[in-house]
């Protein structure tokens, strides 16, 4: 069984960082010595991680108060300041590296989103939206919240791009960049182990799981080429896994081969 609240509110605290103590500088002389495919392909996943960050840090606002206990409230609440955190690092990212132009960190994204993928977009600024207005509306929603926010869009859409950025990040060109990635990943590694624990506790219908299942393998698909293909079915293949091995897929489902990426 995966842990309970007082362990993830515990891991959040001793998991502290600081994204202005980041040493960005260095990187951006060597960011304009790369290969322009690579600094291509880099620049439409951090732009897109750019939006993303700043809609989770905006939109987990409604679920503390939906939480049906203070322990998972006060999870809820370390979260969201994790996802400030991860905001403030890529709006660093947008000004020196995307070259977003901008006194505020509200004009440096409207210029990054013109370089993230269209498919990421709405699921942040409109799926993920939407999700968050009906989770305040109705606090009896919060497990499709959970779903769609933790173990899709961060289960899914976010592991792929940052498995994304580790790969290519991983010549160590760009030291300090890939260390502020690596930060990130941890904090979203135990967003989405949290995000089970609450699915455990929160009991969804089955609809719900359903849903969690058809719009995870979709939404491996939201970065389009940028992501390798091998990178995408590997996190379909993950998704899938993890629902099973906490027992949150139909009898029968748990051993079907996830579809393959396109």
């Amino acid at each position: 069984m995966i842990s309970g609240p007082r362990h993830f509110a515990a891991l959040a605290a001793r998991l502290q960082w600081d994204p202005d103590a980041i040493d960005l500088a260095s990187d951006v002389e060597p960011w304009h010595r790369l290969e322009p495919g690579l600094r291509r392909r880099l620049t439409i996943l951090l732009a897109g991680f750019c939006v993303a960050e700043h809609h989770v840090a905006d939109e987990l606002g409604p679920f503390e108060p939906a939480a049906p206990d203070p322990g998972m409230a006060a999870v809820f609440g370390a979260q969201r300041a994790d996802e400030r955190r991860h905001a403030r690092l890529f709006d660093r990212i947008a000004a020196l590296f995307l070259s977003a132009p901008g006194r505020d960190a509200r004009s440096r994204r409207r210029f990054v989103r013109g370089l993230a993928p269209a498919p990421v977009l709405d699921l942040f600024e409109q799926r993920l939206v939407r999700a968050a207005w009906a989770l305040a509306d109705d606090p009896s929603r919060l497990a499709e919240g959970v779903s769609l926010y933790h173990l899709v869009l961060e289960g899914v859409v976010l592991t792929a791009g940052q498995q994304a950025l580790l790969a290519e990040l991983g010549d160590d060109r760009l030291p300090h960049l890939r260390h502020g990635i690596e930060l990130v990943e941890r904090d979203e590694r135990w967003h989405v182990g949290f995000g089970l624990r609450c699915m455990l506790d929160l009991c969804p219908e089955p609809e719900t799981i359903a849903t969690l299942l058809r719009e995870g393998e979709l939404a491996v698909d939201a970065w389009g080429a940028t992501v390798p293909a091998a990178i995408r079915s590997r996190v379909a293949a993950q998704h899938r896994r993890r629902l099973a091995a906490f027992g949150l897929l139909p009898a029968g489902e748990a051993h079907v081969a996830a579809g393959p990426a396109g």
